[in-house]
């Protein structure tokens, strides 16, 4: 017979409701869910535990009669419009705790500091921090000529190389009642000298997701932890430090030199070239002065009046597990967690929470891991 546990009915509506977990989901994996919540009866362990795991909270809080309120992160944040808004979803937060906890992971197993952390103010100019920046990353202003196929992969690539830890995932984990909202953000960044972390929403377009990692890089050369989400890269409405972070990544994804001799093309010839959004090439347009400020705001108003038919036209689709854990988890990371794993710094049990997957998770980028290692072999001989 199963022990059924006491809880505070009200307490655990609570929980489920800052969730953001629908209760349909749950529903499913716990039949009586509307009779416990409704305190018509109480939840057995296996159920508590069900419930637990969905919405992400430990088991112990929700037998307790009162509701705790969970950790705050500190972090600047601005909704699509550059709005502040006063609350994180659940999805976010635990997100970002998710970030912190492979953060003070790497911080204890990376050995060396990088030095270009902090390395800027916003006060310096902003085509020289370009520049310096093209020079870490090791690229040319002809960039573009190159990187026809996938833009974002060889961005990602050169800023690995950089020390860099950059992650993607479109929910929480592996938890698929769990969606991250792109209309909440975009990506976020997480500074630090031996072990900076960045974050992108994998529910944005690929021109999003490739401004968006740029743009964070930025925000690590100026040494400021934030939260992206601006839909508009429109330096008039956005304070100091997020108009200094747009324009220099601007420069660096189109390099004025180059749009100065192209900027009278349309559009869609521009997108053919630089591999940004029309909101960006707008604006490249207007700041260097293809066009003027009237027409700027018709044609950026005139694009956000077709976001909402085409935002999730060029989003990324749903793919195999196997490709879309590798596409999203930081390889340079998993090589940390293996080796401590190997090494018996670290049980198989804290590397599945340190990476967020399960045995089978592990087991593929542990297979995969070593497939790359062969492949490199055979290339070297």
């Amino acid at each position: 017979m199963s022990v059924e546990l006491e809880v505070n009915n009200k307490v655990l509506s609570r929980y489920i409701q800052n969730s953001n977990t629908p209760i349909e989901a749950i529903s499913k994996r716990v039949k009586s869910i509307d009779d416990i919540l409704d305190g018509k009866k109480n939840p057995t362990f296996n159920q508590l535990s069900t419930i637990s795991k969905m919405i992400n909270i430990p088991t112990g809080l929700l037998i307790l009669d009162d509701y705790i309120e969970p950790y705050e992160e500190k972090l600047d944040f601005r909704t699509v419009n550059s709005s502040d808004i006063e609350e994180m979803s659940s999805e976010l937060k635990d997100t970002i705790k998710e970030m912190r906890v492979k953060q003070d992971f790497l911080k204890e197993e990376v050995g060396n500091q990088i030095d270009f952390i902090n390395k800027f103010s916003i006060n310096d100019n902003y085509q020289f921090v370009a520049d310096e920046i093209r020079n870490y990353l090791k690229i040319s202003i002809n960039y573009y000529e190159n990187i026809r196929n996938n833009p974002f992969d060889y961005f990602r690539k050169k800023i690995s190389e950089m020390g860099v830890f950059i992650f993607l995932n479109g929910k929480y984990k592996d938890n698929t009642h769990r969606n991250l909202d792109i209309n909440e953000f975009r990506g976020f960044v997480l500074s630090d000298k031996k072990a900076p972390i960045i974050f992108i929403n994998q529910k944005d377009t690929k021109k999003g997701q490739l401004f968006t990692l740029v743009h964070e890089l930025v925000h690590l050369f100026i040494g400021y932890d934030e939260i992206y989400n601006i839909h508009e890269i429109d330096n008039n409405k956005v304070d100091k430090v997020e108009a200094f972070v747009n324009k220099v990544a601007s420069e660096i994804l189109v390099p004025s030199k180059i749009f100065k001799e192209v900027g009278n093309k349309s559009l869609d010839e521009l997108t053919k070239i630089f591999p940004v959004s029309k909101y960006v090439l707008i604006r490249r347009k207007y700041d260097l002065s293809f066009i003027t400020h009237k027409s700027y705001s018709e044609q950026v108003k005139a694009l956000q009046e077709a976001y909402q038919e085409i935002k999730s036209a060029d989003r990324a689709k749903g793919g195999n597990y196997r490709n879309n854990l590798n596409f999203r988890m930081d390889r340079n990371f998993f090589n940390y967690v293996e080796n401590a794993v190997k090494s018996d710094k670290i049980s198989y049990t804290d590397a599945f929470e340190i990476l967020g997957v399960g045995y089978k998770g592990y087991k593929i980028l542990e297979g995969d891991n070593t497939l790359k290692v062969l492949n490199e072999f055979r290339c070297v001989v």
